[in-house]
Parts: structure tokens; C-alpha cells; sequence
């Protein structure tokens, strides 16, 4: 846990951070008043995603980015506490230093880390595999295949389609992609899997999936320049109407005018039937098939907890590890069997690491493959929050995606292999080995790795 220290944070300060708690902790039964010892996690209950809708807040009030990850990461893991005076004293030395500074303490921060890695002990693995072809079988028979009704009207307009796993990097990728005039990149959509949008609600509306039917709020509001009441009642009356998924998608493209729709939802990939239907209902569709190591999708995937929060993958038998791989090895496996039967000319393969290490590089040749050309603001995914629609509807904590793209202020090369601090031993079945050096990921490395 991160303590309030002797040092005083300046008084307005905070106030200020103390009152932003207070505001989203009013319907707490709290024993005591916050004050600096508070914390956030023992004392109010916190869950991350209200310290991301925290961070959020606090840096509207100062107006600037304070950079929290490199509050919130020790040792190379999150903390797993924070008391408020300890969060205001960081705001403060946040705000009263210049750019220099602020570069300075963060390389010390990352030399830090890195020395301490040095001398942490790694996660302990299990010596057997958990994933094999069994293994593999079962988890496939688990994913209820959508039973898509043929629609003959006109192919909607081209769409381009991210295709991974969860927690492939597809937010940061997502968000690059908005700032470009010529696309239009909302959060994640929700619609192929989906006949008509009265079915999307029917199956998304529960409290614990309700966030996923955010996305196409938030392109109403952003499109069509409405309140989020306005929007709802929008698309309320759609559902009821029974609209096609496919119909909206040509809704969506009719209101963006020259612009052309980004689709980024990571489940797509689980079921082939949803990818075939890209192909379906788009004229000349293009994929953009982003990879990601499996280490470091799995290890961003049992730090998030994802499974809590995705039907898909809390109503099943497999441990938390399990299944990240299966998720991972079972996407790309559709995904590559999809894309043989698709025209070379309209899919690319990037990697999230050339992503976050040669950001300038990777949208270069990304921008090639889409026939655009680059605009800056695409390499600073931080800039015009609101033209890259990076909150929810009513809260951040709505939007669907990866909340804790908003902890950080930059595109953080070290992301590409920050897994490799937390794995010793090689867990991967051989069938996922198999798949990730076809995607260009060697076992070698991560042996010898382990061998250190």
C-alpha cells in the first residue's frame, strides 16, 4: 500500500482530491470522514474501476495528464492500496513540475522498477500444461454458436475490422485510429453477432453486461451531436422496432458521411459464423489482424479479471489462466482459418508490440494497407479526448475497452514485454506454440528466458 507520508500535500490540493473521493463515494456508508490516512481500497471499498473513474476526474479539475501509472505501478505490479494523502502529494508534485522534470523522475522511476524486478522473485508455474487438444474441444463447445439469419438487401458500405482476442492491445489500437479525419473508430460495437438490436439488448442488458451496449450510444451521441438521453431513447426506439444490426451498421455509416466505420469488438473471433458474416453484409471488408504475444495477452488478462465481466467468459468451467489461453489460441485459430479464404490485398497482420515500440512505423504501414495518409494526431492517442469517444456514455466506467489505457499519458514502449518480469517457467501447450510462431513469436526466447 502506498502511505500518506510526513510531507503535507498544499491544502487545496487536497481539498480538491478529497472532494472528487467524496462525490463518488456519496452512496457509501462510510464509519469515518476521508481524510489522509483513508484508504481507498481497505477504508471506501474502491474497485478499479473507480479509481480510473478517479483519475479521470482529477485531471479534468487540473486540466493536464499526471501520468498515474507511474504512481500506481511497484515492483513492476499494481498496488494494491492507496491512501488519499499519499494520492495528493503525487498530484501535487505532479502539477509543480515542468516537462523536464516529469521525464526525469519517470527514467528514475523506470530504473527503479527495473532493479528491483531484478531481485523479486517471479511467479511460481504450474510443470503441467493446462490447455491440450481435449482441452481445446471442450472449451470450443462451450461457445454457443450464433444463429445468424440470412439477410438478402444490399451489402452495407466497407467496414474495417479489428480482429484479436481480448486484451490484445485493441483499445490503444482503437483510439490511434479515431484521431484520423477519415475513420470513424468508436468503442466497441457489440452488432455482428447480433440478427437485431432487440436481441443485442435482450442478452446484454443484465447490470453485469449493460456496459457493452455503451458503444453504440456513444457513436449516436458523437454522430448526430444529441445529449446521452437522447441517444438512449434513439436507440430504445430501434429496439423496438426490431431494427437489423445490419440496418443500424448502415445508420452509423450514413451519418459519418466520407468517413469509414472502425469495428474493434474482441469477441468477434470466437465464433467463425460472426467473422463469415463480415463478409456477408460489407462490400470488400478489411481486416486488420492484430497479434499480441500470448504471455502478454494472458498476463493482461488475469490482471484485469476479465472473465468477471464478459458472459462469454465467466460461464465456463476453465481457471483463470486456462482460459486466457484457450481465448487466445481459439481466436487466432478462427481468425487465420478466416483470413485464407479472404483476398490478401484486404487484411494486414500488425503486432501490438510494433504498435507501442515503432508507433510511427507500424500506423505508416497501416495507414498504406487502409489507402491514407498518416495524420499526427493518430501517434497521440492521449489529445482530443472527445473526438476518440474515450468515455462511456454517463461515466468512464461504462465504456467498454480497457480502463486503464486512461492511467497512462503516452504510448508506453514497455508494454511490448512487461510480462516478461512475472513468468519463469513455460506453461503454453504445444498447439499454442504452434499457433504463435506462425504469428511470429519464437519459443527460444521465451525459453531461455526462463533459463535466466
Amino acid at each position: 500500500m502506498l502511505v500518506a507520508t510526513d510531507n503535507v500535500p498544499d491544502l487545496d490540493v487536497q481539498a480538491k482530491v478529497i472532494a472528487l473521493i467524496q462525490a463518488l463515494a456519496q452512496d457509501y456508508d462510510l464509519d469515518a470522514p476521508i481524510g489522509p490516512t483513508t484508504a481507498l481500497v481497505a477504508d471506501l471499498g474502491f474497485a478499479s474501476l473507480d479509481f480510473v473513474q478517479l483519475v479521470v476526474n482529477i485531471e479534468a479539475v487540473f486540466n493536464r495528464k499526471l501520468g498515474f501509472q507511474d504512481l500506481l505501478v511497484e515492483a513492476g505490479s499494481y498496488v494494491e492500496d492507496i491512501q488519499v494523502g499519499a494520492l495528493a502529494m503525487f498530484v501535487q508534485q505532479q502539477l509543480h513540475s515542468d516537462p523536464i522534470d516529469r521525464v526525469d523522475r519517470e527514467t528514475s522511476f523506470k530504473k527503479a522498477e527495473k532493479s528491483t524486478l531484478a531481485e523479486k522473485p517471479k511467479e511460481a508455474e504450474r510443470s503441467e500444461k493446462a490447455v491440450n487438444a481435449e482441452v481445446v474441444t471442450r472449451f470450443r463447445q462451450t461457445i454457443r454458436a450464433r444463429q445468424i439469419i440470412a439477410d438478402n438487401t444490399d451489402k452495407n458500405a466497407q467496414t474495417i475490422f479489428v480482429l484479436c482476442p481480448p486484451r490484445s492491445g485493441s483499445t490503444l489500437l482503437r483510439v490511434m485510429l479515431a484521431g484520423h479525419p477519415q475513420l470513424f473508430s468508436p468503442p466497441e460495437l457489440y452488432l455482428l453477432m447480433y440478427n437485431d438490436l432487440a436481441q443485442r439488448r435482450a442478452e446484454l442488458a443484465g447490470e453485469a453486461n449493460s456496459h457493452l451496449l455503451e458503444g453504440t450510444i456513444r457513436s449516436i451521441v458523437e454522430l448526430k451531436g444529441v445529449s446521452v438521453e437522447t441517444a438512449e431513447q434513439m436507440m430504445a426506439d430501434y429496439e423496438q422496432q426490431q431494427m437489423s444490426t445490419k440496418q443500424f451498421y448502415r445508420l452509423l455509416q450514413a451519418w459519418m458521411g466520407d468517413r469509414r466505420l472502425v469495428d474493434k469488438t474482441p469477441l468477434y473471433p470466437l465464433d467463425p459464423g460472426i467473422l463469415s458474416r463480415a463478409e456477408t453484409d460489407f462490400v470488400d471488408p478489411l481486416y486488420i489482424h492484430l497479434v499480441r504475444h500470448p504471455y502478454g495477452t494472458i498476463r493482461s488478462y488475469e490482471e484485469s479479471k476479465l472473465d468477471r465481466f464478459v458472459p462469454a467468459m465467466y460461464e465456463n468451467p476453465f481457471e483463470r489462466r486456462q482460459l486466457a489461453e484457450l481465448t487466445w489460441l481459439v481466436s487466432h485459430q478462427n481468425i487465420t482459418n478466416f483470413l485464407q479464404k479472404v483476398p490478401p490485398q484486404r487484411w494486414l497482420q500488425l503486432s501490438f508490440e510494433d504498435l507501442v515500440s515503432q508507433p510511427v512505423t507500424a500506423m505508416g504501414n497501416l495507414c498504406d494497407f487502409l489507402g491514407l495518409a498518416v495524420d499526427p494526431v493518430m501517434l497521440e492517442p492521449y489529445t482530443h479526448s472527445k473526438q476518440r469517444m474515450l468515455s462511456g456514455s454517463r461515466d468512464l466506467t461504462r465504456m467498454p475497452g480497457d480502463l486503464k489505457f486512461h492511467l497512462h499519458k503516452s504510448i508506453d514502449a514497455s508494454a511490448a514485454d512487461r510480462w516478461q518480469q512475472f513468468f519463469t517457467g513455460d506453461f503454453l501447450a504445444d498447439v499454442t506454440w504452434q499457433m504463435a510462431e506462425s504469428l511470429g513469436y519464437s519459443a527460444e526466447a521465451v525459453h531461455h528466458l526462463a533459463s535466466l
